[in-house]
């Protein structure tokens, strides 16, 4: 016999204190990805579940459950203007970055910029910019093939032409190339516990660590930059923020201008940006 889907949420949130990282809402996404409804059809009609799919049910309850990012569950998330395909071959795309591209949107206004984003993963940062600024000439790069098939595929979902380059970070380029070069690579140091966390266990260590300070790849990426952005040209840099003092101090060194730090929703600072004269 069937029951709802309502029922059934209701029931399982009622055990919620066996389950570990499971919400309501957590719960109705699933539902409806599921069931293939929207969200408020799910909470205003009643919706039969039958055996099969509370058996599917049961078995994304059980992958959140072990701490798989809902994203992968799903097979998307939300992320600036777009819908992305996501799997656990890229990072699950955050809000935190998409301060990059409204700082980028509120400062360049340019036609015809050329642009990287570097280690693009989903293809997040750089078919965002795409979305807005179609004359805008956008390169996406990554070292993994996997992840590159996963922004290819978002980019013909969203009708998107980018660039797609599979490199290890900017050996694939000529000198002087670009206008923007965009990053948010690898920052986390290699023992760091929050990498047991909630999905960020499930998620591509190699896109996560970067070694044992966490600053390396931002560091290689700095000065490496410097060939390949044109003069006058922005470097962006996403990090945590207890390496917002010593990026920004190592970008001085390299005699960047106009370092200026971009500081997310919570108040923290989490990104950069500098000029290159």
């Amino acid at each position: 016999m069937s029951e709802t889907v309502q029922f059934f949420i209701k029931e399982t949130i009622a055990k919620q204190e066996n389950i570990q990282h499971l919400g309501t809402l957590d719960l109705e996404l699933m539902a409806c990805s599921l069931l293939g409804v929207e969200r408020s059809k799910l909470l205003t009609s009643p919706i039969a579940l039958n055996q099969d799919s509370k058996d599917e049910f049961w078995s994304m309850i059980r992958r959140r459950m072990d701490g798989e990012p809902l994203a992968y569950i799903l097979g998307k998330k939300g992320f600036w203007n777009l819908d992305l395909e996501v799997n656990n071959q890229v990072l699950v795309p955050r809000p935190e970055t998409e301060i990059l591209i409204e700082d980028i949107l509120l400062n360049f206004n340019q036609t015809n910029l050329s642009v990287l984003d570097l280690g693009t993963g989903s293809g997040a940062i750089g078919l965002s910019l795409k979305k807005e600024k179609k004359e805008w000439d956008v390169y996406c790069s990554d070292i993994s093939i996997n992840a590159l098939e996963v922004a290819n595929k978002n980019s013909l979902k969203n009708n998107l032409e980018v660039n797609f380059i599979c490199c290890d970070w900017l050996n694939a380029f000529k000198p002087n190339s670009f206008d923007l070069l965009i990053s948010n690579p690898p920052y986390i140091k290699t023992n760091d516990i929050r990498l047991k966390s909630d999905g960020l266990s499930h998620e591509p260590l190699e896109a996560l660590v970067s070694g044992t300070t966490g600053k390396e790849h931002l560091f290689v990426i700095a000065t490496s930059s410097k060939r390949f952005l044109k003069k006058g040209g922005f470097l962006y840099l996403e990090h945590s923020p207890c390496q917002a003092k010593d990026l920004k101090l190592f970008l001085k060194k390299l005699n960047f201008k106009n370092i200026s730090e971009i500081f997310d929703l919570n108040g923290d600072k989490r990104s950069i940006k500098a000029q290159l004269f």
